[in-house]
């Protein structure tokens, strides 16, 4: 260690000191001296120049300037959103029937193929964060790259209450509609009521459907094909929607097509019925003496009518669809088997119960007879 006397002095250059206190500020290399930016568009300005404006550095897109530096990385692809909803559609949006065909024509109309590409991946990767289908439209929301979703809107021409009216009463008249939409079929001749009325349920011209996007990309865009392809895929499954699309809610059509269908077969009385008023029951016996009989039918059961009105079978559980519990065997059709039971069953009781009425009455009728052959014997 060297001791304070081997220091030697050294001599230090002529240049002036800069001290926090001053207002100065040191010379920059050039490398490092500020670009004037001119504030109109941007563009490098002479220093000193006529309206260059005071000056302003140009933004550098790195995270610092020293050695090693590493330029700022871009988000890239959407941001990633969790519990979205999914295209689940193995096949995608093709190999459809109709009407999901035709819609999907019409929903994906001038769509480019690079972004029809890229909604289809939006669908599949659950960018979606909202869909809803009333009989006002169709209103999404999807998630781009920026923090807030893309509000999406798709609405078609609708059909005026009038005309739901018409149509309504041309296919109350024949059967076939009513069972083909209980069954969850859509078969083409659905076409046919609103063809009659110059109407279509499927529309064909372009500019019947409106679109809307608020990205900024150009129309129609990646976002519109992203909720056109979940709204087919619902289609594909729910051929109500087809009647929702165009202004009325498939299950109020369903509700209204069985109704006009039973006023056209049964009359407005027997569609809209009035329930009897309740009737004072009499007093029930006590349990322990009805024991013995509980289980056998009364003597209700001999006025019953022996022929019955057509009706369709099965037609409360052909109203209710699909049942959502999933099982080896369906449940519509086991409770359609065990009703069945049920009501051949009870035709047996009521058959079995005739029989011994009748057994009964003539026992009797030949009791009275043998009486009076003993009343003219003794007399």
């Amino acid at each position: 260690m060297s001791k304070p006397e081997d220091i030697q002095p050294v001599d230090l250059p002529d240049e002036p000191l800069i001290r926090a206190d001053t207002d100065s500020e040191p010379d920059l290399p050039a490398e490092h001296e500020p670009l004037p930016m001119s504030p109109t568009d941007g563009t490098q300005a002479p220093i000193g120049a006529p309206g260059s404006g005071p000056l302003q550095f140009a933004r550098n897109n790195t995270f610092n300037t020293g050695p090693g530096a590493r330029p700022m990385r871009r988000q890239e692809g959407p941001r990633r959103l969790k519990n979205g909803i999914r295209l689940r559609r193995r096949e995608g949006i093709d190999q459809l029937l109709w009407p999901a065909d035709a819609w999907a024509t019409l929903l994906l109309h001038d769509i480019a193929e690079a972004a029809r590409n890229e909604g289809l991946e939006y669908a599949r990767a659950g960018q979606t964060a909202s869909l809803q289908i009333t009989p006002a439209g169709i209103e999404g929301s999807v998630q781009g790259r920026l923090p807030r979703p893309y509000v999406v809107t798709i609405t078609a021409d609708s059909l005026g209450a009038l005309d739901w009216d018409r149509v309504i009463a041309i296919m109350a008249r024949e059967a076939v509609y009513s069972a083909k939409l209980l069954a969850g079929e859509m078969p083409p001749l659905v076409e046919q009521p609103f063809a009659s009325l110059g109407k279509q349920l499927v529309p064909t011209e372009p500019n019947s459907l409106k679109r809307t996007c608020t990205c900024d990309l150009p129309y129609p865009c990646k976002h519109i094909d992203c909720i056109a392809a979940l709204v087919i895929e619902r289609l594909a499954g729910d051929t109500l929607l087809c009647f929702t699309l165009r202004g009325l809610d498939g299950q109020r059509l369903l509700e209204r097509l069985q109704e006009a269908r039973a006023i056209a077969t049964r009359g407005l009385a027997r569609a809209h019925s009035t329930p009897p008023a309740a009737e004072a029951a009499p007093e029930a016996l006590p349990l322990e003496r009805c024991l013995e009989n509980f289980w056998r039918p009364g003597r209700q059961i001999d006025v019953m009518p022996s022929e019955t009105e057509p009706f369709a079978p099965h037609a409360l559980l052909r109203r209710l669809g699909q049942s959502p519990l999933q099982g080896k065997f369906p449940l519509v059709g086991l409770l359609a088997s065990i009703y069945d039971s049920i009501a051949e069953d009870g035709r047996k009781l009521r058959d079995a119960g005739l029989h011994r009425a009748e057994a009964t009455d003539a026992m009797d009728a030949l009791d009275a007879m043998d009486a009076l052959e003993d009343e003219k014997n003794d007399s």
